[in-house]
């Protein structure tokens, strides 16, 4: 059975100053968000963590490397965890007002990876871990992760868009035989969820 942690990155430059980016290599974690990401590797602690993941993206690679840092563990990079594809408003500051997924569903922006694609590399990711027994952590970002979880609930780009992850908190889902959401961006642990997660892995044994 696995248990997957999926670990959305910490406060990068990019949501301090509110722009949207897919870029590899572009705006890096801040003070904040490295202490983000300490306090989650913290946590993580609690967990046997079989292996680690992460985006190929900086912010999310910096974060990992933090976790690791923690967990003694080397990320792994996997291009299937890295952020959606923004098109044209990549690098684009967020004005106030309509939210920029509904310009997209009106047309209004071109060339951002389509809800589907994205989830079904996430998904394709996750299944690829379905022969490991335990934990794995896996850090990558907002849109990736809610993709994950519409899709447990059967929802789509805009139905879920009430669904907000904090940078640094954490969505855990039993994946095998069937999808179950532990928890859903969570900045802790608590003694009642580390028994549903060992509780899981667990029946998976027998």
């Amino acid at each position: 059975m696995v248990v997957v942690v999926l670990v959305r990155h910490a406060q990068s430059t990019a949501n301090a100053m509110r722009i949207l980016s897919h870029d590899a290599d572009k705006h890096p974690i801040t003070d904040e968000g490295r202490e983000q990401a300490k306090r989650v590797a913290r946590e993580l602690k609690k967990l046997k963590v079989a292996r680690l993941y992460t985006s190929p993206v900086l912010r999310a690679y910096q974060t990992s490397a933090i976790i690791g840092q923690e967990l003694d563990m080397i990320p792994v990079v996997d291009d299937r965890l890295r952020e959606r594809f923004l098109g044209e408003l990549n690098n684009k500051r967020m004005p106030e007002g309509v939210h920029w997924k509904l310009k997209l569903y009106y047309g209004e922006v071109k060339d951002v990876e389509q809800w589907e694609e994205m989830k079904r590399r996430m998904l394709d990711f996750i299944n690829s871990l379905t022969n490991i027994e335990g934990v794995v952590v896996a850090v990558s970002h907002h849109d990736p992760i809610k993709g994950v979880i519409s899709h447990i609930l059967g929802l789509d780009d805009l139905e879920s868009m009430g669904l907000i992850i904090p940078n640094s908190h954490m969505t855990i889902i039993k994946w095998d035989p069937s999808p179950k959401i532990l928890a859903i961006g969570t900045p802790l642990i608590t003694n009642a969820l580390l028994d549903k997660i060992n509780g899981s892995i667990k029946r998976g044994y027998g």
